[in-house]
């Protein structure tokens, strides 16, 4: 019967060089790896002519031969199962001549040592406590190195200047010894520096892991809320977590990680429930029931107004500020349905109307329906009516109409009923009549003077953002609703209103102004003051 059984090709020796990630901030991790493995509490780097020296105070090298054993090592029991050492570490620096001391020995492995040619440890001079190694590279930098060093536990300076230390988790930190780790919840502006260097994104909920001083990130999110980062700090304990070998860049996906995401989930429910309020959806309020943690229900989130624009803000609705949540409105779901225009109308009553009572629309995502503040009285049918036609004209993407009178009712869930004279509405042109239009733009006479050119042009379609830019569209809408208004007033009246708003902004206290063929102006004051302005250009013009 054959057997087989499973062994290491010698071959893989050649590809020593490429175990790791053949950068600098990994030789610098796999060595203070080693160094802290070995026990050591101090380690010293010095950078000269081109060679790194890193000195260690650990208990040192008892087999050298164990040095090029690709996949061997001395630690003992507890450390193989609390990190799950690969036995490679000495290789990161591969194919790269070193020279190693400890003890009274010493060894100098060369580039072909890495692969297969044997190298002689001989006796060292003077006995050495813990490790010294020597060898080529490119400057490691008191910058690059305290980043990994920071979080180690380890003493490290580098050319007699000393790395920071610091703490990875707080005293708060939840302890979790059947995973060898603890776990902690925090709020992103309350990291410091090195926490936030080793993060993926701000708008990312990132999990920072501590391998002893080599920090691994991956993201998750138990929870909505963007503000939070989870801190997990390994402890030394057994642990079935596994970084993946050998350059440990990021966790196996293993049983013991989907407990780590479950302990992760517990914690953040406590931290939420710690804090006394938060702005979850009402899914994960019950989420934390199930995990057994009470949560208040959720602080009221909405918005007043349904009306939303990345670059044009429709009009503004203002809510009074004695008026309760429990007195405003959403609109029903079925209106939201069926209709494209009853929020957009709703809006517009709301930001226009003019009412006994306050009548404000919010708008609440369906995520927080199930909370008791959410559950407030609908609008479940909304009316306009149109007046007699003054003129049309397509503007930007729809149809802009100018009517003599505007209304919009809407109906309302508790028994009420909101109508009102407004500036603007908007209704779905009928498929029969649609060209490159799809919707009707109303306006009254009245808007002209009351609302601004970003507040019609956010119902005509707004920015576009594969277009010009944002001022050079705004101004073409502009010229748009220019003509528009002149075709509807009238070239007089439009002629008329012009020149007001010219001299109002320039003349002040003037009672009549006369502007002749000569281009010169007389202004007569209300005073009695008479002044007049020929044009400077008269004379050279006739010249």
């Amino acid at each position: 019967m054959q057997t087989i059984q499973a062994k290491v090709s010698e071959r893989l020796l050649t590809k020593a060089s490429r175990l790791f990630t053949g950068t600098l901030d990994g030789r610098i991790i796999e060595i203070l790896q080693n160094s802290r493995r070995a026990g050591a509490t101090h380690v010293n780097i010095i950078n000269k002519d081109g060679f790194i020296t890193v000195c260690d105070n650990g208990s040192g090298i008892d087999d050298f031969s164990k040095l090029l054993h690709l996949g061997d090592s001395d630690w003992d029991d507890a450390m193989e199962k609390s990190e799950d050492p690969a036995g490679v570490g000495v290789f990161c620096l591969a194919p790269r001549e070193v020279t190693i001391c400890s003890g009274n020995r010493k060894v100098c492995i060369t580039e072909k040592a890495w692969t297969d040619e044997p190298v002689k440890v001989v006796q060292n001079g003077e006995s050495i406590k813990g490790t010294i190694l020597v060898f080529g590279d490119d400057p490691w930098e008191f910058g690059t190195v305290e980043k990994h060093a920071v979080f180690s536990g380890l003493i490290v300076t580098v050319d007699r200047q000393q790395c920071g230390k610091e703490q990875f988790c707080s005293e708060d930190a939840a302890d979790y010894p059947a995973l060898g780790c603890k776990v902690e919840v925090c709020h992103k502006k309350t990291l410091n520096k090195w926490h936030t260097h080793f993060r993926h994104g701000y708008y990312s909920n990132d999990v920072l892991v501590n391998f002893h001083g080599q920090v691994i990130s991956f993201t998750d999110s138990p929870v909505s809320d963007r503000e939070l980062t989870f801190l997990v700090d390994m402890t030394g304990e057994a642990t079935g977590i596994r970084l993946m070998l050998p350059a440990r860049t990021q966790l196996i996906e293993n049983k013991a990680f989907e407990e780590l995401k479950a302990a992760i989930e517990i914690e953040t429910y406590k931290f939420i429930q710690k804090q006394g309020s938060h702005k979850l959806p009402f899914k994960e309020y019950k989420r934390a029931k199930e995990l057994g943690i009470d949560l208040p229900e959720a602080e009221p989130v909405f918005d007043v107004g349904l009306l939303y624009g990345e670059n044009i803000e429709p009009i503004e609705i203002t809510r009074p500020e004695d008026l309760p949540l429990s007195k405003c409105y959403r609109l029903s779901k079925d209106c939201e349905e069926n209709s494209e225009t009853d929020e957009a109308n709703m809006h517009l009553l709301a930001a226009t109307g003019k009412f006994k009572e306050p009548f404000v629309p919010v708008k609440i995502r369906p995520a927080y329906d199930g909370y008791n503040w959410a559950n407030l009285p609908v609008v479940n049918k909304v009316e306009v009516t149109v007046g007699k036609e003054i003129g049309k004209q397509g503007i930007w993407s729809e149809t802009l109409v100018a009517v003599d009178s505007l209304q919009i009712a809407v109906q309302t869930s508790d028994g009420k009923v909101f109508k009102s004279n407004v500036l603007m509405a908007v209704l779905d042109e009928p498929v029969e009549k649609r060209s490159w239009c799809c919707m009707n733009v109303y306006i009254t006479l009245e808007a002209r003077c009351q609302l601004s050119t970003t507040d019609i042009w956010f119902h005509l379609g707004g920015w576009n953002d594969e277009g010009d830019t944002w001022d050079t569209q705004k101004y073409q809408v502009e010229q748009e609703l220019d003509q528009f208004w002149a075709t509807i007033v009238g070239p007089a009246e439009y002629l008329r209103s012009k020149l007001r708003e010219c001299l109002y902004g320039l003349v002040k206290d003037w009672k009549q102004i006369i502007f002749d063929d000569n281009e010169a102006i007389t202004i007569t004051y209300k005073d009695g003051t008479v002044k007049s302005y020929e044009s400077p250009y008269k004379n050279s013009a006739a010249t």
